[in-house]
Formats: C-alpha cells, sequence, structure tokens
C-alpha cells in the first residue's frame, strides 16, 4: 500500500472527464476546481490547447498531474497518449492507474459507469453521511451511497433530450420538442405537453426513487445533482439539497488523493 503522506496526494491537477457527450478540462487545486472547459468529442486539438494551458496555468511550485475519468473509451484512447506526449506526464485514469474512490456494493463493480462512482464520492465527501447523487445529462442516474461511504447501486433513465428524441423518432405526429421549464400546470399545447411530461416526469422519478432509497436507509439522505439538466430539474422540486455542475470533476480529484493518501484525512471538505 502506498503511504498516506505521499506527496503526489497533494497534487495540483489537469482533470480531464470524458462524458458520453462531451469532454471537459479543468484543473483542480487545494480542493478548489478553476477554468472548467467543455469540449465536444471532436475537438480534439482544441482539447488538446485546452489542457496544454491549464498545465501550465497551474502553481509551478507544487508537483502537478493529469487525472481522467472517461466513460467513452474510443475517445479516451485518442486523447490519452497525445495529452501525455504533449504534456510530458501519463494520464491516470481512474479505474485503471487509480482506484475507484468509493467500495461498490453491486454484483459487477466493473460495469458501474465510472462518472457515477466518481460523482458519488465527491458528494459523500461533502456530507460525510448517506446521500444520494442524480445525474441529469445525457442519461439520467439516481445513485445511493450509505451512511459508511458504500456505494450502493443505483438506477438509469433515458435523459431528458433522449426522451423528447424519441417521442418524435419513434411516433407519426410529435414534434422534436426543446427541452426547457414548462409553463402552468397543464400542457397548453403538443410541445408544452412533452415538455411537462419529460421534465416533470423526470421530478417525479427523482422523488420517487429517492424516497426508496430513504426508506432502506431508515433515514432521509442528502441530495446533490448534476449534469446539463441539473438546474432546470431543481427548479421543480424541492428535494434538492445541492446542484454542482462540476460533481465528477471533483469526484476525479478525490479518486486521485485518496489513491495516493488511503488513509483517511482530516482535510476540509472538496
Amino acid at each position: 500500500m502506498t503511504p498516506p503522506d505521499d506527496p503526489r496526494s497533494l497534487s495540483a491537477l489537469l482533470v480531464m472527464e470524458i462524458g458520453n457527450s462531451h469532454v471537459s478540462i479543468a484543473t483542480v487545486v487545494g480542493g478548489q476546481v478553476f477554468s472548467n472547459q467543455r469540449f465536444n468529442h471532436d475537438q480534439k486539438d482544441d482539447i488538446l490547447k485546452a489542457a496544454e494551458n491549464a498545465w501550465n496555468a497551474l502553481p509551478p511550485e507544487q508537483v502537478r498531474a493529469i487525472a481522467a475519468a472517461s466513460v467513452v473509451p474510443k475517445v479516451l484512447e485518442a486523447l490519452r497518449e497525445p495529452m501525455a506526449e504533449r504534456l510530458a506526464s501519463d494520464v491516470l485514469v481512474v479505474g485503471e492507474d487509480l482506484h475507484r474512490p468509493l467500495s461498490l456494493a453491486v454484483e459487477t463493480p466493473e460495469t458501474v459507469g465510472i462518472d457515477r462512482v466518481c460523482s458519488a464520492a465527491a458528494a459523500y465527501e461533502t456530507f460525510k453521511h448517506a446521500c444520494v447523487v442524480a445525474s441529469f445529462g445525457t442519461a439520467i442516474t439516481i445513485d445511493c451511497v450509505n451512511d459508511e461511504g458504500v456505494f450502493m447501486g443505483g438506477a438509469i433513465l433515458p435523459g431528458l433530450d433522449m426522451q423528447a428524441r424519441a417521442l418524435h423518432e419513434r411516433t407519426a405526429q410529435l414534434p422534436l420538442a426543446a427541452i426547457d421549464a414548462p409553463a402552468g400546470v397543464f400542457g397548453g399545447s403538443t410541445d408544452e405537453a412533452i415538455r411537462h411530461g419529460v421534465v416533470l416526469g423526470a421530478v417525479g422519478a427523482l422523488r420517487e426513487i429517492t424516497e426508496r432509497y430513504a426508506t432502506a436507509l431508515n433515514a432521509w439522505p442528502d441530495l446533490v445533482v448534476c449534469g446539463g439538466n441539473a438546474e432546470l430539474i431543481s427548479k421543480h422540486t424541492d428535494i434538492i439539497d445541492r446542484v454542482v455542475p462540476d460533481l465528477c470533476i471533483r469526484g476525479i480529484a478525490v479518486a486521485f488523493r485518496r489513491h495516493f493518501s488511503p488513509i483517511p484525512d482530516t482535510e476540509e471538505d472538496a
């Protein structure tokens, strides 16, 4: 086991998050996230340039490192080696080079999206007790961590845009509705009815699933949401405790620190 005082645990980090629809490049220094930029998967040159600029902006007096997490292997493969060569530093990937930051009480831990695990780790790092993490992105995931910091599993639903697109593509006459805040109680047009169904349906799923977790935990857990549609969802329910758009970025940093400092620390929460 790596000694807990390994100086790499205090590294200033360049973090790369590869999600289903975008790549984020950010820096994390002292638990704070800086210069978080998002790119499409095909913007390879822009991603590498942003990574180089972010890397050069890290404090020169600190040890520097690159940490990454990916749910799209082909994109990781396309970026990992060029980034390592350009910055003269290995790209350490959570789940490969870095340990997963939480224990997982599931049948096949290796199949759980690393973004879900990293986000859950960042949430637990904040609350230090049972919590629910919901991500509203390409897909919707609603996951639970117990009081001991164990990832218990979760639920996966189609994302808001995916639902709207499926309604359009699998029916004869329903339009492709833009997903934004539904107005009023009743959907007075077809577009508005789709918005009501998709957005408020997701809100209902969030409440129902969280209530089921609370019953199993014998306590109501704190609820944190992230993802591109998190702000939209948060406007239509009062059960959300925090909206943290960069939760996965924070979780990748947690995974890096815990890998090199596996004994629980007393640092201020990230």
